[in-house]
């Protein structure tokens, strides 16, 4: 079995994405034929953000099934997989980002925090690496681990959720491959160069 699938739409930013991490990615999978791949192989698979929502609702099932077989599906929005996703419910909410400019302003901050400082995500990653801007929020899913919150819990950007049947699911509203591929906001490669080798491990520690 391998490690990690990195699913992409052929875009630009994806594809230099997988190129840039592929030291902890074990295979590039094209999402148009993604009923040509066999799912299971693979100890977690990554949807990354802004892949094409025509696809995913197309290849909905397999996903699906992946997540409830006991695979290890981590999606990153606005790929709204509320609409796709359906082992779990996922509750999306519109939210904007109150100052899309606040990391250019002198002591500015984005309305978030880390709630549980001691979920190994977040020991892999500090908080100034998880902040730029966000696509909507999530109520909080039951029985999951929130990982970044809104300020005053309003709602939550990424969990992390066990679904029965072995299955984990990690659901994020922040949107790192499509910026780090296009080579701007500095926050979201810190993002990334945190987030792969954390994956990596953990699918390993899994087994």
């Amino acid at each position: 079995m391998k490690d990690i699938g990195f699913i992409t739409s052929g875009d630009g930013a994806h594809l230099q994405c997988y190129q840039d991490y592929k030291t902890y990615l074990d295979e590039e999978i094209y999402l148009r034929t993604l009923d040509r791949v066999d799912l299971g192989r693979f100890k977690a698979i990554v949807v990354p953000d802004f892949s094409n929502q025509a696809l995913l609702q197309r290849h909905a099932r397999q996903l699906n099934d992946y997540l409830a077989n006991g695979g290890f599906l981590i999606v990153f929005e606005p790929n709204r997989m509320d609409e796709w996703l359906d082992v779990v419910t996922v509750q999306w909410f519109s939210r904007e980002t109150e100052d899309w400019k606040w990391w250019m302003k002198p002591g500015g901050r984005m309305e978030a925090y880390q709630p549980n400082p001691g979920h190994s995500m977040a020991k892999a990653i500090p908080l100034a690496d998880m902040c730029w801007h966000f696509f909507g929020a999530f109520r909080f899913a039951e029985g999951a681990t929130p990982i970044l919150n809104l300020d005053n819990d309003e709602g939550c950007l990424m969990y992390d959720q066990p679904v029965a049947g072995g299955g984990r699911l990690i659901a994020s509203t922040i949107d790192p491959h499509t910026h780090h591929g296009r080579r701007f906001m500095p926050a979201t490669t810190r993002f990334l160069n945190g987030f792969y080798p954390w994956l990596k491990a953990e699918v390993q520690e899994r087994g």
